[in-house]
């Protein structure tokens, strides 16, 4: 903690820098420090390595169950402290909200008031989901901000694993109606750095990895509101580029080790004998919406394929009753859904809908009212992989040019 009471009542805060270390070791003979949640004692740690700071007895742990912080914690929470008081928010540091017994990094007042947490130390997914569950019930806005060791990349790919998927926000300044474009991202900090990082513009390939853009700026210069209105360049041709290339890899080297979903869908493909390397071009297409689903674009969108192939006589599907389709087990399904409590909420059916809609503009699926039907259903859609390398860059540039209809 970075506060702390005295025994008068008054608060005493390391933010600032008024205090020398013998000052604070003069008061420290002659007064004691409390928690300002819990009022237990508490004790001043003035090291050389950490952050000074203030901790609790290990044997009279705090009602308020938190992480032990690092001293990259302790310095990130500072430096967000100072640069939002210099954008005059009027932050609150570590403020206590008895009615959710939660004590967020820094709490910013407000017509929707805001906590920032500062998350450096892994989280389980549960705990995240309570937090979030509880700020989001006063009213208050949650803004999650990983530290930089957290942040996993390779070249244009981001991994995202446990608890920091939960993490992904929305913005509402997308400078573009690019077809393709996301407005989703997570955000870092690097306090060694005085970095923000935002991994943006994220397009789901498998359960834990993304597409993303790397987008850096100096703390000094950004402004609070971008983190949660951060707006951010795109690239088309980059993005096509990098698509193609997951999909490409997904053709002609199938991963070693199959997750159980993959599994089944190649197994349901083999007894149809679907060449599963060999699927459509209009499968594996990307749309802002899919992260909405857990597995690849990929994975559900083959699913729909061969039901779409091998359904009903007539060939006509719903959304919905797609959606009740692709049972795995008794409580999995292809299209289970990615936790994602801080952005907008779309439902599987339409999610679901959105691809059917890209089959209609490409011409390969039909719509009459709410039903669509794939063209051609029978047909396996097989051919020579270099072909279908080919029509994979093309159905994008069709999605990107054709009107919608």
């Amino acid at each position: 903690m970075l506060i702390a009471t005295l025994d008068d009542g008054r608060r005493i805060s390391l933010v600032s820098t008024k205090f020398t270390r013998d000052q604070l070791n003069r008061l420290r003979s002659r007064e004691r420090f409390y928690c300002p949640v819990c009022r237990s004692p508490v004790r001043l740690r003035l090291g050389n390595k950490k952050k000074w700071h203030f901790s609790h007895h290990p044997k009279d742990p705090c009602i308020v169950e938190t992480e032990p912080e690092s001293p990259i914690h302790l310095s990130g929470k500072e430096d967000l402290f100072q640069w939002t008081k210099v954008n005059g928010r009027m932050p609150e540091l570590e403020r206590y909200l008895p009615e959710i017994r939660q004590r967020p990094d820094i709490y910013l007042p407000g017509i929707r008031p805001i906590a920032l947490e500062y998350q450096c130390s892994t989280l389980s997914e549960e705990k995240f989901r309570e937090r979030t569950d509880g700020y989001t019930s006063l009213g208050i806005r949650p803004i999650w901000i990983l530290g930089g060791a957290r942040q996993k990349k390779s070249r244009f790919l981001a991994r995202l694993s446990g608890f920091e998927s939960q993490t992904i926000q929305f913005s509402k300044r997308s400078p573009s109606c690019h077809p393709f474009f996301s407005p989703y991202y997570v955000c870092y900090y690097y306090p060694a750095e005085k970095r923000i990082c935002f991994a943006a513009q994220l397009h789901p390939v498998s359960k834990t990895v993304y597409i993303a853009r790397e987008i850096n700026q100096v703390l000094s210069a950004a402004r609070p509101y971008q983190l949660m209105m951060p707006s951010f360049p795109f690239s088309s041709e980059t993005f096509k580029q990098d698509w193609n290339d997951c999909k490409r890899r997904r053709r002609l080297n199938p991963p070693s080790h199959l997750a159980r979903e993959e599994y089944w869908l190649r197994m349901q493909a083999y007894r149809l004998r679907i060449n599963y390397s060999s699927f459509p071009s209009f499968v594996g297409l990307p749309h802002r919406d899919y992260i909405h689903f857990s597995l690849s674009p990929c994975l559900w969108q083959m699913w729909i394929y061969i039901i779409m192939t091998h359904g009903p006589a007539d060939g006509w599907f719903t959304a919905d009753m797609l959606m009740q389709t692709g049972k795995i087990g008794e409580n999995e399904t292809v299209f289970v859904r990615r936790p994602l409590p801080l952005c907008p909420r779309r439902s599987g059916a339409e999610v679901i809908r959105t691809y059917l809609g890209q089959l209609v503009k490409l011409g390969a699926a039909d719509r009459r009212g709410d039903t669509y039907r794939l063209r051609s259903a029978r047909r396996t859609g097989e051919s020579a992989v270099d072909q279908l390398l080919k029509q994979d860059r093309l159905v994008l540039d069709l999605l990107e040019h054709e009107p919608d209809q």
